[in-house]
């Protein structure tokens, strides 16, 4: 991946075999080179993306062939897994491992995508602000303990030395609390996993009550970046 004065490039290896064979559908062994029309699946490519998807957020979805067969793919429709005459796995048409931008819908918008770095804002946004709502009575806790822990300066007089570095050292502790405390909160908050074939002509094995949700998930994104 190649960044440019504001253009993302995705740069690959040419995959050996394929100047060739001219017929790419031979040489495909997970994904759609028609369509839709025959969905390939292979367990070793579909581990493999299982995982890219696991880290990136991404939905394993069901799609369904041209007979309507269901068939499992971990990441976008777009993607093929093809053997190269090395017999090593390549992954090629990544493009669309992020999901669509909600605010440049219709086909002239179909290039336009998320990058990954909105989607980690994203989940940060959100943490942030669950952390945001439960930390009013702990707040109230620590300046309690603030209250009740700082040095007792007598009235008229200034505090001496050994106070003040004890009252730094106790505010210290409290600001710990509070960032540790944040950071549990933030835990608290799940992953929001994108399903990328939304918006997309993609055939997909899900209920009209079902694609809606995963549009709504990316409609708030969509909603998020344009705010932000």
């Amino acid at each position: 991946m190649v960044n440019y004065q504001g253009h993302r490039i995705l740069a690959q290896s040419i995959i050996p075999g394929i100047l060739n064979n001219s017929e790419l559908s031979s040489l495909a062994e997970y994904g759609t080179v028609d369509e839709q029309q025959t969905i390939q699946s292979n367990e070793q490519f579909h581990g493999m993306m299982k995982e890219v998807c696991e880290k990136m957020n991404i939905q394993v979805n069901k799609l369904l062939d041209g007979e309507g067969k269901e068939v499992e793919l971990a990441g976008c429709v777009e993607v093929k897994g093809i053997r190269g005459t090395d017999k090593r796995c390549y992954i090629v048409d990544v493009q669309g491992m992020t999901p669509r931008d909600a605010n440049f819908l219709g086909e002239e918008y179909h290039t336009c995508l998320v990058r990954q770095e909105l989607l980690v804002l994203y989940q940060r946004h959100l943490q942030m602000e669950h952390a945001k709502s439960k930390m009013g009575a702990f707040d109230k806790e620590l300046e309690a303990e603030l209250k009740e822990k700082e040095p007792k300066v007598e009235e008229g007089k200034e505090a001496t030395e050994e106070q003040v570095k004890a009252l730094t050292e106790l505010k210290q502790k409290l600001s710990v609390k509070k960032i540790e405390h944040i950071d549990h909160l933030m835990k608290e908050v799940p992953a929001v996993v994108f399903n990328t074939n939304v918006f997309k002509k993609a055939k997909l094995a899900m209920s009209a009550e079902e694609i809606k949700a995963e549009e709504k998930k990316v409609e708030s994104l969509a909603e998020f970046i344009k705010a932000t």
